[in-house]
């Protein structure tokens, strides 16, 4: 067995708590170390596969034909999260699995989706599943760990470079003698090589990303494998025929979402790479043709649709939104109907930890390269790097919060005419420290060219099917301790504006080290706002949370200012139902845009959620028609 499953509300200590949304935890059973027995013992008392297989067939009988409301959202953790003794799949449910941080991360997201006043209403074709691949923490136990894992050879270096050294440094100041001066950098120099080797394994980085991948990916795959398998039979049950078996799950498909959080965002894209039909047809280019259509499906499987990914500080590279040829990820991404980025200038887990680690492993030629996803910030506008200080609009600073490239009439073009809209690469960028004066990337700069947007042309624009939401500066109420009553910055430091310097990172990175307090890599999910925002992207998907905002006061997403006039009289106009559809859910994405800037986000909205979700046009043709404008 190599996949368990918990009920999230069941508790050894108490009495199962009642939700509409069922929760499950997903563990892989894989251990900490290849060494350690995996004595997994029976217990017929926990839920199975087949529980959750069950749950859902139940739940596609009840969905009309053709719908997409059955719907099931997988979310996925990110590095250094282990348990209590980092080995989480002991059975049964225990007190250490328990008194995991995942687990109750988990359980807390179900526990909000089930309140939530849109998601809740669609909860009977929703199930969650939280999947706890096998991570570990960075302990104490791990310098000693380290060290007495070493191989003989490094031992042997590390503790000869130690004693030369040391010997060395002794015999030069007894015998002032320059000759030992040698001895004293060789043996410093194996020394420090050997202790970065051991520094390196401390911090798990590399041990969590060989799980991610080998551990990790497969048995999420297989969990995936299983519930498609286990679906397919039990309509065969009941209709005693193949065929007719297909025919049901194409007109009742499950949609199958993802919220990737950091390493787990690569744990997905790797997952569905391997579930992806690489022979269908629509996803084989015309080697002949530059342009050639590419649309490949969104089905994988026999009973799954990809639906919404949710990338949330994203461990992956920079090169994941571009559509070059080095793009391993790209026929991956383009299969879900949604795509979003949650993204922050200062989330130091990535910028410093796994810029670094990936330095010597990543093959790129220039640092900008290196930079992980989960640090691409938004610019206010794409035509001046200094627009959000220097650009007046009717003689007042223009805010550079916001929906950017709504606020820069960069949307409302005809879709026959989407090769005139600019591509959202041109929103984006890598900030760097620099000696330059700006401290930024400028695409113009030859030097820092190949940050986000590369000197090739990217054919298929595959940046435009993201929808970018560059928290950085976001201010907004959280659930850290003792600040739920008042606004405060969620990512960075009272004062601290982006580009962030030197100084103004060293200071948020002894906060964050100091109490975890910004939270800069998950601090996403503390956020009152952005956790609405994530959630209800995830399960419901853009076009009705849209519609959900013209009912939602600006109380109810924390904001106690009113709104402007002239947007209240619209959005009262708009409720009144004397307006198209497209025009509503036009003045809703005004309303948003409003929001987010009130909220001091800074988002790029993807043309394809205007086409499809505010103007209502056909998916296939917007998709084609985004992939193949350049």
């Amino acid at each position: 067995m190599d996949i368990l499953v918990d009920n999230l509300f069941i508790e050894p200590t108490s009495a199962p708590e009642p939700q509409r949304i069922p929760g499950y935890l997903i563990r892989s059973t894989a251990r900490a170390n290849v060494e350690d027995l995996q004595d997994i013992k029976e217990d017929k008392t926990r839920p199975t596969i087949q529980t959750i297989i069950d749950l859902l067939y139940t739940k596609s009988k009840n969905c009309p034909k053709n719908s997409d409301e059955l719907g099931v959202v997988i979310a996925i953790h990110g590095y250094n999260t282990g348990g209590a003794d980092s080995d989480l799949s002991t059975l049964p449910l225990s007190n250490e699995a328990i008194a995991d941080g995942i687990w109750k991360n988990y359980q807390q997201l179900c526990k909000y989706v089930n309140s939530d006043a849109l998601i809740s209403q669609k909860s009977d074709s929703l199930v969650f599943l939280g999947y706890r691949w096998p991570s570990e923490t960075i302990t104490g136990q791990n310098i000693t760990t380290s060290l007495s894992n070493l191989p003989f050879l490094l031992k042997v270096l590390l503790w000869g470079s130690l004693i030369v050294t040391i010997a060395s440094v002794l015999l030069f100041f007894w015998l002032s003698s320059p000759i030992f001066v040698v001895p004293i950098i060789l043996g410093t120099f194996g020394f420090g090589i050997i202790f970065s080797l051991i520094i390196l394994r401390v911090i798990v980085y590399f041990r969590d990303s060989y799980r991610a991948i080998n551990y990790g990916v497969h048995d999420l795959v297989e969990l995936i494998r299983q519930l498609d398998k286990g679906l397919m039979e039990c309509c065969l049950q009941e209709v005693k025929s193949e065929e007719k078996a297909q025919n049901y799950w194409k007109q009742h498909p499950i949609k199958l979402s993802f919220i990737g959080h950091s390493l787990g965002s690569q744990v997905t894209t790797q997952a569905v790479r391997i579930l992806s039909d690489v022979f269908d047809a629509n996803s084989v280019g015309n080697i002949n043709d530059q342009k050639a259509e590419k649309r490949p499906p969104s089905r994988i499987g026999q009973v799954f649709s990809l639906g919404r990914l949710i990338l949330v500080a994203p461990d992956i590279p920079v090169l994941a939104i571009t559509s070059g040829r080095s793009n391993f990820l790209r026929s991956s991404l383009r299969r879900f109907e949604e795509a979003y980025l949650f993204s922050n200038e200062g989330d130091l887990a990535l910028r410093l930890a796994s810029t670094a680690a990936n330095y010597f492993s990543f093959p790129a030629k220039t640092r900008t390269q290196g930079y992980r996803l989960g640090n691409v910030t938004v610019r206010s506008s794409f035509n001046s790097y200094h627009s959000s200080k220097l650009n007046k609009v009717r003689g007042q600073l223009q805010s550079k919060y916001g929906i950017v490239n709504w606020k820069d009439h960069n949307l409302r073009v005809p879709l026959h005419e989407i090769s005139k809209i600019s591509s959202l690469l041109n929103y984006l960028e890598i900030n760097i420290l620099n000696k330059v004066q700006n401290q930024g990337l400028d695409p113009a700069n030859q030097e820092y060219q190949s940050t986000v947007a590369t000197a090739i042309t990217d054919q298929e624009s595959l940046a435009d099917l993201f929808t970018y939401f560059d928290c950085t500066e976001y201010k907004d109420r959280t659930d850290y301790a003792n600040t739920h009553n008042r606004d405060r910055y969620v990512m960075i430091l009272n004062k601290q504006t982006s580009p962030l310097t030197l100084l103004e990172y060293l200071q948020l990175g002894w906060a964050y080290f100091r109490s975890n307090i910004p939270n800069v890599h998950s601090g996403y999910f503390w956020g009152k706002f952005s956790q609405q925002l994530i959630c209800q992207l995830a399960f419901v998907g853009f076009q009705e949370f849209l519609e959900f905002l013209l009912v939602t006061s600006p109380q109810d997403v924390g904001i106690e200012e009113l709104r402007p006039l002239e947007l209240e009289n619209k959005i009262a106009e708009a409720v009144s139902n004397r307006l198209r559809t497209a025009e509503k859910r036009e003045i809703a994405l005004n309303y948003l845009s409003w929001i987010i800037e009130k909220k001091q986000i800074q988002a790029v909205l993807s043309p394809e959620r205007y086409y499809i979700d505010v103007m209502g046009e056909k998916r296939e043709e917007v998709r084609f028609a985004i992939l193949s404008k350049r």
